[in-house]
């Protein structure tokens, strides 16, 4: 993925520091080569000079051919993966290079929904666990996890009871709808989606 200019969406309605600011972000991955010894022979460019503004309260949308480095560049930006050039500011701290303990703070209003939805959930936790996981984490009491993921089932249109279950009982657009749920049970400010209705019914 590649820009030279930055994709700005229109100006909220009130003034303010944006919610989150990239600025020239590229992500290089190196090609190796070798038996023993790893030899870098060339470079691949996933994530070449993008810059995006998004205020809070705004949706932004990212469109582009398949393998352009969308994934990546969601990635990127809830730090899943370091840039290797460019700057990512939230809400106006620098977060480009923040270390584990750093990004702590960070895995509490930024969340991502991946794009697989069957890689991305661990098939040895119970459904409840990990949508809870978040939740008891950040110190949430065990009664108030079991009520607030009940309910973010309900929110994703799932049964509540489905708690005990475990991910390969579900369907792929089941499974989607699990990892959204675990994606807002923070209630995040900032939502990534990467093609986060790809296996979901065009009815829902």
């Amino acid at each position: 993925m590649s820009t030279g200019d930055a994709v700005n969406p229109p100006p909220p309605g009130e003034g303010g520091q944006p919610l989150l600011e990239a600025e020239h972000v590229k992500l290089h991955f190196p090609i190796k080569q070798g038996l023993l010894i790893d030899r870098t022979i060339g470079v691949v460019h996933a994530v070449d000079d993008v810059s995006l503004t998004l205020q809070e309260g705004q949706t932004l949308g990212v469109v582009g051919e398949s393998g352009c480095g969308k994934s990546t560049l969601a990635r990127c930006i809830v730090r899943l993966l370091e840039p290797t050039a460019g700057a990512l500011r939230f809400r106006g701290r620098d977060i480009t290079h923040l270390n584990r303990r750093g990004l702590m703070p960070l895995r509490r209003e930024v969340q991502l929904v991946f794009q697989d939805p069957v890689a991305s959930l661990n098939p040895r936790k119970r459904v409840g666990q990990i949508i809870g996981t978040p939740l008891w984490l950040h110190g949430m009491e065990r009664g108030q996890v079991q009520n607030r993921v009940r309910e973010l089932l309900d929110r994703v249109g799932l049964n509540s009871e489905h708690v005990n279950r475990f991910p390969h009982e579900f369907s792929g657009g089941q499974r989607q709808r699990i990892g959204i749920a675990r994606a807002l049970a923070m209630n995040p400010r900032l939502l990534v989606l990467d093609e986060p209705v790809s296996a979901l019914d065009v009815s829902v």
